[in-house]
């Protein structure tokens, strides 16, 4: 027969390390309750553990496409009022241009206006959107258009210098009265015309690239979200511009400058019919984000009701085993004091 050594300390350290469990339960029941999560989801789930991690990978990648998507909407948004404000200035343009071959009127005026119009074209072109530049394609840190309007400008400059080799005198040269259409016409086609086409357009005027930002929308799905400032719609309304503004208008031969005018009609005419036709294209892109944005919406949602499913805790159940852990948590004290004032002392 075998006999178990009882003394004060094996009923005391029994005693602590009964309240100790007691205690860690009563916290971690604290805890669930809070928080309405397991306390530990992986010794709660055990083999069920590898479905809740993989569940969370997919939440956790398809709400950061969710996030993106919402700064995607937010440059389509931007480039979208940007490109309408250069389409309504190019109207507008175009109609005083038209009015003005019809019915004749100042060059000094029409000049002004073309200034105005450029101006607004460089700085849509130049938009910012977080420190990005909208138009500037995968180059979003750089100005995409330089300033024609500022004299040490290399677009300015060389329009200047095409004009110059072209005439042998500069567009505030009177004698520019000498220059003939059939003469305005070749540099018009020529020279002129090369100004606004590669390589030029991309040495002089853009530093934008040709390739736009590409986004993903969704886990298979990617869509080009922006527009480059390197697109023909922008070089033509460049032109356009810059015939009306920058060749000396007010002093050509009056047949002189209908060719110039009716060049700057065509180009407007053109530029005015892509730029409508790249907003039609970021529509259709808008509507793809949109639509992909509420699918990913619907997933999400249906990955965190599942997750809910393995990683929450039932608030009834977790309320009821919190109060069960505490009463015992109490008795245990209670019985750890009466227990800690027994001493066979007592009885000798």
């Amino acid at each position: 027969m075998k006999t178990t050594h009882i003394s004060t300390i094996s009923f005391a350290n029994a005693s602590r390390r009964q309240i100790m469990n007691q205690a860690n339960l009563v916290n971690k029941l604290s805890i669930e309750m809070s928080s309405g999560r397991k306390f530990d989801v992986g010794l709660d789930l055990g083999s069920r553990t590898g479905e809740s991690v993989s569940l969370r990978a997919e939440f956790h990648f398809l709400n950061g496409i969710v996030d993106t998507n919402a700064l995607t909407a937010s440059r389509l948004d931007v480039s979208q009022a940007a490109m309408g404000d250069m389409l309504s200035d190019a109207q507008g343009f175009l109609s005083t241009l038209i009015a003005l071959r019809e019915d004749g009127g100042s060059a000094e005026i029409v000049k002004s206006d073309a200034q105005g119009s450029m101006e607004l074209l460089v700085s849509r072109l130049n938009t910012q959107l977080n420190g990005n530049f909208v138009f500037a394609g995968i180059n979003s840190d750089q100005e995409p258009v330089a300033d024609y309007l500022d004299p040490a400008s290399p677009n300015k400059l060389a329009a200047d210098a095409a004009f110059f080799a072209e005439f042998g005198m500069t567009q505030s040269d009177p004698a520019v009265s000498t220059i003939t259409p059939a003469a305005m016409d070749a540099y018009l086609s020529g020279a002129f015309d090369a100004l606004f086409q590669d390589p030029a357009w991309g040495t002089d005027w853009s530093s934008a690239s040709d390739s736009v930002t590409v986004s993903r929308i969704s886990a298979s799905e990617t869509v080009n979200s922006s527009v480059s400032a390197n697109e023909q719609a922008f070089r033509d309304l460049a032109q356009a511009y810059t015939l009306m503004a920058d060749l000396g208008n007010e002093n050509l031969d009056p047949g002189t400058y209908k060719s110039v005018l009716n060049k700057a009609i065509e180009k407007l005419g053109t530029g005015i019919a892509g730029v409508t036709s790249e907003m039609g294209k970021l529509g259709n892109v808008q509507e793809q984000v949109k639509l992909a944005s509420s699918r990913l919406q619907v997933q999400t949602d249906i990955l965190n009701s599942r997750i809910n499913d393995l990683e929450n805790v039932n608030p009834e159940e977790t309320s009821v085993r919190l109060n069960t852990a505490l009463t015992q948590l109490e008795t245990t004290y209670a019985v750890t004091a009466r227990m800690q004032g027994l001493s066979i002392l007592n009885y000798i």
